[in-house]
């Protein structure tokens, strides 16, 4: 782990709720340098094809969370911002991924307390959750989806997008039971003794129910994951690699890529992936509707 760092302080929790009888929730992680109010007006703000509106308004029984991050200094930027974890390169992922720790163990816990809330709210029934995010929320989530390995009460699905999976080769390797032979790049010893460390320390618990159980229900969470071929934030070799480290652990991945999105590919292809979550959406309320969803 790295050095202890003060407890990150969080916002209140942005929340668009439901006009119709709450029937799901979607837990919605915004990017670095925004925050949960922002990213819901700019997720609404983006038009599905056709009569149905936006997200909102075509899914009118679903409760909307979005969180924010705390503020917290950015070691690449030099200055503060509102970011899940400290990232010092998305060129290469595996550089100072020690700056990375306290964040992610911070915004996971937060994370998991919203899931608590919004279970409870549901009555119990978690498999109404999705989860998900943009950009570093995106890989926030992520790592909550492979942490939240408790089978009594896994979420029901997973959209993410322009995201990356923070350390990807050691977590294929705990959670895949892999041989070790994956590429460390420009990693030191220390480095990659520090990463697993971290992973196996996060993931320990994950890593003994997905051994207890042949047919994990972790496994059963159908996951989408977009991307834009042009991103020049966060290349799309990144999601990728997330695609592939999931499907090796067992998951079924959804995977669109995209082109022409605004900021540089950086965001959501209006309407084409807009179209795509909402169909990806309506099959997961279906799936529910038809007692196939685990």
């Amino acid at each position: 782990m790295a050095d202890e760092q003060p407890e990150v302080s969080f916002p209140a929790t942005h929340v668009h709720e439901p006009t119709a009888e709450h029937t799901h929730t979607a837990i919605m992680l915004h990017g670095r340098g925004s925050n949960g109010p922002e990213f819901s007006e700019e997720l609404f703000s983006m038009k599905l094809s056709g009569p149905s509106g936006n997200l909102a308004s075509h899914f009118p029984g679903w409760r909307w969370v979005f969180p924010s991050s705390g503020m917290s200094w950015s070691t690449a930027f030099q200055e503060e911002q509102c970011a899940w974890f400290d990232v010092y390169s998305l060129t290469d992922i595996t550089a100072r991924q020690e700056l990375q720790m306290d964040g992610l163990d911070e915004s996971i816990r937060r994370i998991l307390r919203i899931l608590d809330e919004e279970t409870e709210r549901l009555g119990g029934d978690s498999t109404r959750i999705v989860l998900g995010g943009l950009s570093q929320g995106s890989a926030t989530a992520l790592w909550t989806l492979l942490y939240y390995g408790r089978p009594s009460t896994l979420i029901g699905g997973f959209v993410g997008t322009s995201g990356w999976l923070p350390f990807p080769t050691d977590i294929e390797e705990f959670l895949g039971g892999a041989s070790g032979t994956a590429e460390s790049g420009s990693r030191s010893a220390s480095e990659i003794s520090e990463a697993r460390a971290f992973v196996e320390d996060m993931m320990g618990s994950t890593k003994r129910s997905l051994l207890k159980y042949d047919a994990h229900p972790l496994r059963s969470i159908p996951v989408f994951l977009g991307h834009g071929t042009d991103d020049a934030y966060v290349d799309v070799s990144l999601g990728r690699q997330a695609r592939d480290v999931l499907t090796k652990l067992g998951f079924t991945v959804q995977w669109r890529e995209y082109v022409g999105a605004e900021l540089e590919g950086h965001w959501l292809k209006e309407p084409e992936e807009m179209d795509d979550i909402a169909a990806f959406l309506e099959d997961f309320e279906e799936q529910g509707r038809s007692g196939h969803n685990r």
